[in-house]
């Protein structure tokens, strides 16, 4: 994180497989007994797969998921075949079904050498429930077993070519009352030096980081900058609920030489957290987020290490919590020795400024959570950064909206590149799949109203219809009923459904000057999760 001014990715149901088939002509097998590094291809089971890190006996096959080890890279078939394509409509990702109730399957299946398909299969948790030979592709399940599935689907042509959907999570419920994940944080970071506590979205954080309190290399601590901003923050916060630490650290100008100094001692950790702990209890803080930017592999490393380990005993002794920023990955990624997972709550992976330019794209975000938990830092410590800033303007996201509201749902407006409403609410989807929380650098950059990032991310948490529609060609859309030709009239108004306690797949009410349809079986209020989409507005 700094103290400074500051490709779409559409998040419309799984990607397919790699589509084009790999040439494994020069590879040879994989061997479990090996050892494989960074960059080494092999084939196995007739797939291609290249190694991301160093490795020794982890089966590719079920080792290759995006935050593993392997990258499955294609088939082996001959240089060229193409393979089938596959995409899932429904179920959608975190849908909630009532158990017992059905659930629709549907996926779009086609050949970009028009050969064939013979089949699609739909799976739950691994298993085949239905296979569909002609299109459209599609059954229904009976939502069985409380909790969460995984579901997906795959194609086979008439070649023998495979693809599939890939996983996505769907949760079998006793009732439609909507429960957040449990324990999923979302984080935002809030400066000393803009932004007003007044303006901050409680209801839609858990944890709120205020930035930045630096250390001297004495162990000592500079007088914070705009304490009383902080102390105002910490009343309103704890008043709803949310968790407020202190940030320590930062960019500072890449001088981390304090860090340097004072972790070098027994003595100089010890004045450091005898300071910082008197400070935290002063101010009545939650916790502490560490944020040396960046303790480089070796010594710094190690001293790192050992500061962590201290500092969390004695947060924890006091029932504070203790969490880390750090870089994406990379070189520096190395100075974090694997022991400071067991210090900390969780780390908050700043998967943004890989470059100057496109710094913070999906890929980047994936591939961020892939090399920390391929280290070992398990999901539920895993919180994924995202900007709400832009490079290389450094234009604040709120600034860009308020120069286009059609800004909101892109990634670049041809000179600044930011992450923009649907690659925001698909990092907070991968976020809800693969890690434990999703964070921002920094929340003064939002705006306000429905074009808020900080609100679509929230809706993602929480499963709710997004109050700000993008029309998927880079700009925003609120389709009225009378444009569409649509009558709300002949359609029941909420709270009646058409089928008395619950609306089926494709039925249609109205509710608040707007016209819904039903995504599956349902008994929620429209509009209040994904069971619902909006059709229009009058």
């Amino acid at each position: 994180m700094k103290k400074t001014y500051f490709a779409v990715f559409a998040a419309i149901g799984a990607i397919s497989a790699p589509t084009i088939a790999a040439d494994c002509s020069a590879l040879t097998k994989w061997q479990s007994g090996q050892v494989y590094t960074g960059g080494m291809e092999v084939q196995h089971d007739a797939f291609k797969y290249t190694a991301k890190w160093w490795t020794l006996n982890q089966d590719p096959a079920l080792n290759s998921d995006p935050s593993n080890v392997w990258r499955n890279d294609g088939r082996c078939e001959p240089i060229g075949t193409p393979l089938p394509i596959i995409s899932l409509n429904a179920p959608l990702a975190q849908s909630r079904h009532i158990l017992s109730s059905p659930v629709a399957f549907s996926a779009t299946a086609s050949h970009p050498s028009n050969v064939p398909i013979q089949h699609v299969e739909f799976k739950v948790d691994g298993v085949v429930i239905a296979t569909d030979t002609t299109a459209p592709y599609e059954t229904t399940w009976f939502a069985a077993g409380l909790g969460e599935h995984l579901v997906e689907a795959e194609v086979v042509d008439e070649a023998g070519g495979r693809a599939t959907t890939g996983m996505r999570t769907i949760s079998v419920v006793v009732d439609d009352i909507l429960v957040p994940p449990t324990g999923f944080k979302v984080v935002g970071y809030f400066p000393s030096w803009q932004g007003q506590v007044a303006d901050i979205q409680f209801d839609k954080l858990t944890h709120i980081n205020y930035s930045f309190l630096l250390p001297n290399a004495d162990g000592s601590l500079q007088p914070l900058e705009n304490l009383t901003k902080m102390q105002q923050l910490v009343t309103a916060a704890q008043a709803a609920g949310v968790k407020v630490g202190i940030a320590v650290g930062g960019w500072n100008g890449g001088d981390d030489s304090a860090f340097e100094t004072f972790a070098s001692s027994p003595q100089g950790r010890a004045t450091f957290i005898r300071n910082l702990m008197a400070f935290v209890e002063q101010y009545q803080l939650d916790g502490v987020d560490m944020d040396w930017e960046y303790p480089d592999p070796g010594a710094s490393a190690n001293n790192y290490a050992l500061l962590m380990k201290e500092l969390s005993v004695e947060l924890k002794a006091k029932g504070k919590f203790l969490t880390a920023a750090v870089v994406a990955l990379g070189y520096t990624g190395g100075g974090v020795l694997e022991s400071v997972f067991n210090d900390v709550d969780f780390l908050n992976l700043m998967a943004y400024d890989a470059n100057n330019g496109d710094h913070a794209n999906y890929q980047y975000a994936v591939d961020s959570i892939a090399y920390w938990q391929g280290r070992g830092l398990s999901k539920e410590k895993t919180v994924l950064g995202v900007p709400f800033y832009s490079r290389p303007t450094w234009q604040a996201y709120r600034t860009l909206v308020a120069q286009d509201a059609a800004n909101a749902c892109r990634d670049t407006d041809g000179t600044s590149y930011y992450n923009g409403i649907p690659t925001i609410r698909a990092k907070t989807q991968l976020a809800l799949d693969t890690a434990g929380g999703i964070m921002n650098w920094e929340l003064s950059h939002d705006t306000s109203g429905p074009a808020s990032l900080l609100t679509a991310k929230w809706e993602v948490v929480q499963g709710l219809t997004p109050s700000y529609q993008c029309d998927g060609s880079g700009g925003p859309t609120e389709p009225t009923c009378a444009s569409l030709q649509i009558d709300p009239s002949q359609y029941v108004a909420y709270p009646t459904l058409p089928n008395g306690d619950h609306a089926a797949a494709g039925q249609r009410v109205s509710h608040q000057q707007a016209v819904y349809k039903a995504n599956w079986w349902t008994r929620a209020k429209p509009g209040s999760d994904q069971s619902w989409q909006l059709v229009c507005k009058f």
